[in-house]
C-alpha cells in the first residue's frame, strides 16, 4: 500500500501535474468527441461508429411538424437534425395545408437543407384584383413588387400595377411620349414586353412596325423619361438586354456585331464580337455568344461556330460547333463558380461546362456534368440562384441541381402536349400554364399543386412575402381580370 504524504511538497506538486494532466486528457477527448458529433458521427444500434449528415428543415409557413422515416420528430420547422447517412422519407405538415412529400438520399458528412418546402392550403381562396377591358401580355418585376401590362397588341398602352403592399395594390397608367415609338401610315405596329432591369425600374420593350424594329426603355416611375435606344444610338438593333445592377448601361446586337450601349452617356462601343449569333448577358460584363468564325486546316478553309465568353474586355473560347447547329445556351455563377451550359440543338444532351471564364479550356475535361433530356433541346434556363438547371422541349423537362450534383426528369401532364417554357416562380419552384390551369412543382417534380385556373400566355408573380400568386384570367365578359390566389391561411 502506498503512503502519501500530503503535506509534503513533492507530493502535492505531483497530485497537481496528476489532476492536469487528467483534465487536459479529458479535454482532448471530449473536444474530440464533439467535433466527431458535430461532423455527424453516432453509435448506430450495434455500437459501430459511423458518420451520418445534418439536415436543416425550413417551410413557408413556418411552425409545421417533421415526420421522418415514419417518426414525428420532437420540433417544428425551422430546425435541423442529424440522420444517418442513406435513404430517407420526409414530411412537412401543418393544419389546413397539403402535406409535403419527399424521398432524400443523404450523403456521410453531407449538409442538406430542405428549406424550400412550400405548404399550399387545402383550399385556395382566389379573388380578382382588378378588372381591364383587354390585356395582351404581362410581366412581373424581379423584386415581385411590379405587374407591368400591355393592354393592346398595336398601341404602346401600358398599366402598371403596384403589389408592394399587397392589401393596398396601387394602379397606374403608364403616360408613354407619342413619339417614342414610329409609326408608319399613322399607325403602330406590334410591341413587346421583353424583360426588367435587376433593380425593377426600367423595362426593355421591343416595337415592331414592317421593318422598322426598334428597342426601348420605359421608365416605369418617369414614363416620360423613356428612351427609344434605336433612335438614340442611330443603330440597327437586332437584341438587347440589360446589364448587371446598371440599368444604363445595356448589351446589343446590332447587325452581327455585339456592343456595350451606354444610355446615361448616349454611346455605343465598337464591336466586342464579331459576326454574333445569340448572347445571353451575366452581371456587368460577362456574356456567354455564339459567333461564326473561319477554321483553316491545312488547304481546306471551313466555316465553324464558336461558343465563348466574353468577360473585361476579353473573349475566352470554349468550344466549336458545327456552323449549322442551333445552339442553345444558359450561364450563371454558383457557391463561386461559373457554369455554361451548351446544347448543340439536336443533341438531347447538355453539357455543363463549370470555371470556362477561368480556364477556357475547349477539352471534353472541362465538362464539370451533363444533363440529358432524352430528346431535342428546346429551351435551357438556369434558377435566379443559379443552383437549377433547366432543360425542356414541350411537356418533357430535365433539371439538374449542381449543390447535390443530381439529375431529375418530369412530363408535365396537363392533358396537352402543348406546354409552353416553364417559367421559374423562385430558385426551386417552377409552373406552367398549359390546359389553362396554373400548376406549381419542385425542380425534380415532386410536390406538385394546381393553384387556381389563368388564361395561358401570361405572367405569374409571386408577391414579395410569397403569400399571393397573381395571374390573369378572361372572364365570362371577355374582360380580362387580374386575381390574386392566397398561398397561406388566414390564421398564420
Amino acid at each position: 500500500m502506498f503512503d502519501f504524504n500530503l503535506s509534503s511538497k513533492k507530493t502535492r506538486l505531483a497530485l497537481r501535474f496528476f489532476t492536469y494532466g487528467v483534465m487536459t486528457v479529458a479535454s482532448v477527448v471530449l473536444t474530440t468527441l464533439l467535433v466527431f458529433v458535430a461532423l455527424g458521427y453516432r453509435l448506430d444500434k450495434n455500437f459501430n461508429f459511423s458518420q451520418g449528415g445534418l439536415v436543416q428543415f425550413r417551410s413557408a409557413p413556418n411552425d409545421a411538424t417533421v415526420t421522418i422515416d415514419g417518426k414525428l420528430q420532437s420540433f417544428h420547422t425551422p430546425d435541423k437534425t442529424n440522420l444517418p447517412a442513406g435513404q430517407h422519407s420526409v414530411a412537412m405538415q401543418r393544419d389546413g395545408y397539403h402535406a409535403w412529400n419527399k424521398t432524400v438520399d443523404l450523403a456521410a458528412g453531407q449538409l442538406l437543407w430542405l428549406n424550400y418546402a412550400r405548404l399550399i392550403p387545402n383550399t385556395i381562396s382566389t379573388s380578382t384584383v382588378k378588372e381591364y377591358p383587354s390585356v395582351d401580355k404581362t410581366l412581373g418585376s424581379p423584386d415581385k413588387h411590379w405587374m407591368l401590362m400591355l393592354l393592346e397588341p398595336h398601341k404602346p398602352d401600358f398599366a402598371l400595377v403596384d403589389y408592394s403592399d399587397e392589401k393596398k395594390p396601387v394602379f397606374k397608367d403608364m403616360q408613354i411620349p407619342d413619339d417614342l415609338f414610329t409609326k408608319k401610315d399613322g399607325s403602330y405596329g406590334t410591341f413587346k414586353i421583353l424583360e426588367w432591369d435587376l433593380q425593377s425600374k426600367y423595362v426593355l420593350v421591343e416595337h415592331e412596325n414592317g421593318d422598322i424594329v426598334e428597342f426601348a426603355r420605359i421608365d416605369r416611375s418617369k414614363p416620360a423619361d423613356s428612351v427609344n435606344l434605336t433612335k438614340l444610338f442611330g443603330l440597327d438593333i437586332k437584341d438587347a438586354h440589360f446589364s448587371g445592377n446598371n440599368a444604363n448601361v445595356m448589351y446589343a446586337k446590332t447587325s452581327d456585331v455585339l456592343r456595350r450601349l451606354d444610355v446615361g452617356a448616349a454611346s455605343a462601343s465598337a464591336a466586342l464580337v464579331d459576326n454574333l449569333r445569340t448572347f445571353v448577358v451575366y452581371g456587368g460584363d460577362t456574356i456567354a455568344f455564339t459567333n461564326t468564325k473561319q477554321v483553316t486546316t491545312g488547304d481546306d478553309t471551313t466555316t465553324k461556330q464558336q461558343v465563348g465568353i466574353y468577360r473585361g474586355g476579353k473573349i475566352i473560347p470554349v468550344r466549336d460547333v458545327a456552323a449549322s447547329a442551333q445552339v442553345k445556351l444558359a450561364y450563371n455563377e454558383y457557391d463561386n463558380h461559373s457554369y455554361l451550359a451548351i446544347n448543340t440543338g439536336t443533341d438531347s444532351k447538355t453539357d455543363i461546362v463549370r470555371d470556362a471564364t477561368s480556364t477556357g479550356s475547349s477539352q471534353a475535361a472541362s465538362v464539370f456534368a451533363q444533363l440529358d433530356l432524352g430528346r431535342e433541346v428546346t429551351w435551357l434556363s438556369f434558377s435566379s440562384s443559379g443552383r437549377m438547371l433547366l432543360a425542356q422541349n414541350g411537356k418533357y423537362m430535365a433539371t439538374y441541381d449542381l449543390e447535390t450534383a443530381k439529375s431529375a426528369s418530369k412530363t408535365v401532364e396537363a392533358g396537352t402536349d402543348n406546354v409552353s417554357q416553364l417559367r421559374w416562380l423562385d430558385d426551386y419552384y417552377l409552373w406552367t400554364d398549359a390546359g389553362g390551369a396554373l400548376r406549381i412543382f419542385e425542380f425534380d417534380g415532386a410536390n406538385e399543386h394546381q393553384i387556381t385556373t389563368v388564361t395561358p400566355g401570361f405572367d405569374a408573380m409571386l408577391s414579395s412575402n410569397g403569400e399571393r400568386l397573381l395571374t390573369i384570367q378572361k372572364n365570362n365578359a371577355g374582360k380580362f381580370d387580374l386575381r390574386a390566389s392566397k398561398l397561406v391561411l388566414d390564421n398564420n
